[in-house]
């Protein structure tokens, strides 16, 4: 595909503000837009790559509250640690901005009425789930039931994550209150409504005409598209956390539709200030937009967007590369399990270069799901990054150095064998580039490393090592072509690999690259090589000791003393799914008024064992300090929930015994946390494992 436009702007689909970035994330959007980006400056375009954190609804509102903050303040912090995760991942916006500002309020505003002139927004009364135990309106995240089309339990009030189905709260199925699970009533209130249906037919002409859309996608929204399209409801009733209606006291506008919004008004921030233009961006049609996303939000942005898009006469997007779901060896990432790794958690661990590299390198053009082990992610690094493409580099510059004084070495006459590896040399950018500009960056990759192959076997099959004896031209010819090629891999590779790219440039005395040219000149000097890529290695991605457990949330529903010991209570727990007995050395600190009806953290496959005559089949957790002891608390979490240090993939043994439980130290933090090495412990709801207690208690 040749870009011809005089602008490209480029949007990742935005992070919400209610959780911290994790693995998937990277995979689905952030990384294959900035490989792109990266590439069209390479190129000198003038491509502008925007994004922003997505800051309201439900349960930021909730979650806010929780934590005794106003939602200004809440998703503050998370804004400003998305902006850090991205800048260490060498994620390379040239804006990050938020959508609850004024920029994104106008602009919403200016688009409802924008679409109320084309006569696309209508108001019609709508019935309305209210919970009367919360004395609230439910809006989508306060509501959970069964899809009504496709049967998946457990979705929130207006999509489903399995199918991808949007629907009307009052469609849901056995619909219950995600907070009391009471069940809620139906109220009837009038609701501002977008006139999808309108737009039916142009979206349909908008998505056969462009050649862009993957196939897959385009073939799963014109199936949406037969089946009919239903207007949408753009209205959420107070208390939300968003922005009112012109002229309405309490209501809002849905999330979705002042999130995608915030594309347009972060163009607005970052036109002012650049001393640009927004308009020439959203309104000239030479601009070329792409829209990078996940599966997960397909239906939003190839028909609820492209719509208010047309509505509002702003350029639709030229292509929407869409990604699937990262998957942790096989499974979902999930929190109960472990599996959701943060970005944090990996950067603590290896480079960024090396995970930009192994994601792009399994992930294809189209939504299938892309698999995550450390397993492969060390095979990849390793045969790749470290033998294939740092092999090849480091062997080139240590000859150059030992053998032509530090110099890129005078090149003579060329042979047949010589001007081919020069041609391909030549020719691997444009091989390159097409594909990135076609968004094939997992095919751009293998082209990249069979180069890297073709040069060791250049380098190879002419023993320059043998020639610099007694023909030292002839070595100084394939060493000028072989550091020729390793100027050119600096160069290709470093959409991908920036700052691998950028060290090997520093080492060439390579400055402002371009994308195809490089300066690479008889006599030029260059630095000592060091080794760009180190090798991963079995003990770095060893499992975790922490991974053997298996922490449970558990409600505690009786407390006797034992009869046998003075010091110890026999309790019975409710851990979900069944009732367990537990001994717990715990008579002497603690009340048994004060802990029947807790919840609290057992470790669920310890080893079964008889303690002065009654089993015990688990452990309960407490953090002692001396004399002080307390049981674990873990807020309004459900009896069953896991209890995880995200980033430790769970696998649990069975039968854990006492004494590898022993090697795993726990500690309580300054915060009243506890933490497992430097990483916070929490419920798969999300809740953070406390204690009250001074910081350094250990867990046991």
């Amino acid at each position: 595909m040749k870009i011809k436009s005089k602008r490209i702007l480029v949007t990742s689909a935005l992070p919400y503000a209610n959780g911290s970035l994790h693995m998937g994330h990277l995979c689905s959007t952030y990384l294959p837009a900035d490989i792109f980006v990266r590439y069209h400056r390479l190129k000198k375009n003038n491509v502008v790559y925007v994004c922003a954190t997505d800051e309201h609804g439900t349960p930021i509102e909730i979650n806010a509250k929780k934590a005794g903050l106003k939602p200004e303040e809440f998703v503050k912090r998370y804004r400003k640690e998305h902006a850090r995760d991205f800048k260490d991942m060498g994620v390379s916006f040239d804006i990050f901005y938020h959508t609850h500002s004024d920029e994104n309020r106008k602009m919403a505003c200016e688009f409802f009425k924008r679409a109320q002139e084309k006569g696309a927004i209508y108001t019609k009364e709508v019935e309305l789930m209210y919970c009367p135990e919360c004395a609230r309106y439910l809006p989508d995240r306060f509501l959970k039931g069964t899809c009504p089309k496709c049967g998946a339990e457990d979705q929130y009030g207006d999509s489903c994550e399995k199918c991808g189905a949007t629907y009307q709260t009052s469609e849901l199925l056995g619909a219950y209150c995600a907070v009391c699970h009471g069940k809620p009533e139906k109220r009837v209130q009038e609701h501002y409504f977008f006139r999808l249906v309108q737009y039916e037919k142009e979206l349909k002409k908008w998505l056969m005409g462009n050649k862009h859309i993957q196939k897959d996608v385009k073939n799963y929204v014109l199936n949406w598209i037969k089946d009919g399209l239903k207007d949408w409801d753009i209205t959420r009733t107070g208390p939300y956390f968003g922005f009112l209606i012109p002229g309405e006291e309490n209501k809002y506008f849905y999330v979705w539709l002042d999130a995608p919004i915030g594309y347009v008004s972060s163009t607005v921030k970052w036109a002012k200030m650049n001393n640009g233009k927004w308009e020439d961006f959203w309104l000239d049609e030479s601009t070329d937009i792409y829209h990078f996303i996940g599966k997960d939000i397909v239906y939003f942005h190839f028909l609820f967007w492209p719509a208010l898009l047309m509505a509002a006469d702003f350029n639709l997007p030229l292509d929407i590369p869409t990604r699937g779901y990262l998957t942790v060896d096989k499974d979902k990432m999930s929190k109960s399990r472990g599996t959701f790794i943060l970005l944090r958690d990996y950067l603590n661990r290896f480079p960024c270069d090396y995970l930009r590299y192994f994601l792009t390198s399994v992930t294809a053009n189209n939504t299938t799901d892309t698999d995550f082990s450390y397993k492969e992610f060390q095979v990849k690094v390793n045969n790749d990054l470290s033998d294939t493409f740092g092999n090849f580099v480091h062997r080139t510059l240590t000859f150059v150095k030992n053998n032509f004084d530090s110099k890129v070495p005078v090149f003579g006459k060329l042979n047949k064998a010589d001007k081919v590896f020069d041609a391909k040399i030549d020719g691997l950018a444009k091989d390159v580039g097409g594909l990135i500009e076609d968004v094939e960056l997992k095919r751009a990759l293998e082209v990249i490393m069979e180069f890297s192959r073709e040069c060791n076997r250049y380098f190879n099959s002419n023993e320059p090592w043998k020639a610099v004896k007694n023909d030292k031209a002839r070595a100084g010819t394939v060493l000028y072509l072989s550091v020729k090629a390793v100027g050119m891999l600096s160069v290709v590779l470093e959409p991908f690999v920036p700052c691998i790219s950028k060290e090997l440039q520093g080492v060439l005395g390579i400055k402002n690259t371009q994308w195809g040219r490089i300066s690479v000149k008889s006599g030029m000097k260059i630095k000592s090589p060091k080794p760009l890529v180190v090798k991963v290695t079995d003990d770095d991605i060893a499992e975790d000791p922490f991974s053997a457990l298996d922490l449970r949330v558990a409600k505690i529903l009786s407390v006797k003393d034992h009869p046998d010991a003075d010091k110890l209570y026999v309790m019975t727990i409710d851990i979900g799914d069944e009732k367990r007995q537990l001994v717990a050395g715990l008579r002497e600190h603690i009340k048994k008024e004060d802990l029947e009806g807790r919840n609290v953290v057992v470790v669920s496959n310890l080893e079964h064992a008889k303690i002065r005559g009654v089993e015990s089949q688990g452990m309960v957790l407490a953090a002692d300090k001396g004399e002080d002891v307390v049981v674990l608390d873990v807020g309004d979490s459900k009896p069953g929930e896991s209890v995880v240090a995200f980033g430790v993939a769970k696998k649990p043994a069975a039968g854990l015994k006492f004494n590898d439980f022993l090697k795993i130290e726990m500690t309580v933090n300054g915060k009243g946390e506890i933490a497992y090495k430097d990483t916070v412990l929490k419920t798969e709801s999300g809740k953070i494992v406390k204690a009250d207690i001074s910081s350094g208690a250990k867990i046991r």
